[in-house]
């Protein structure tokens, strides 16, 4: 049987839990005082803070792949199809494939039990793998790409 390793990004919920209720506060507060133009500037910090609330979720790292589990959907990469590995400046971790991309939240932000043996995992099977590892500057914005899974292949 595989080992797996489950984690998440308790920090990335936090913040985009609080950055939505602030900016909408500040919406509504716009409103009341019928200061309308910055009401959209609001709403858009807003939804900013819901997209990072819903897509954070939680990933998991096993010997055959990393799947990322979120309310906008399932993604997932197996290591098998991984070719090069990107890292960003703030921690992130890209990694590519023929055509695919997974992004892996940085691992300062990751939260659970099993973060120290997610960790280790995540370590050992890109040595293993031996692929070029690279840094960048633009990782940290990068998202997944090709990887999500069908609802029936979950």
């Amino acid at each position: 049987m595989a080992t797996s390793y489950r984690f998440g990004v308790l920090s990335y919920q936090i913040i985009g839990a609080v950055c939505s209720l602030f900016f909408l506060g500040c919406a509504a507060g716009a409103f009341l005082a019928r200061q309308y133009p910055p009401i959209a500037v609001f709403a858009f910090f807003a939804c900013m803070g819901l997209y990072m609330t819903a897509s954070a979720g939680s990933f998991e790292l096993s010997e055959k792949s990393v799947t990322h589990h979120n309310l906008l959907g399932t993604f997932r990469m197996t290591w098998a199809e991984v070719r090069r590995v990107e890292l960003g400046t703030q921690g992130s971790i890209i990694l590519h494939g023929e055509g695919k991309r997974f992004a892996l939240a940085p691992p300062a932000y990751w939260s659970g039990r099993q973060k120290p043996e997610a960790f280790e995992l995540l370590r050992k099977t890109i040595d293993q793998l031996g692929v070029l590892t690279y840094p960048s500057n633009t990782a940290d914005y990068k998202v997944h790409k090709n990887v999500r899974v069908r609802k029936g292949e979950a």
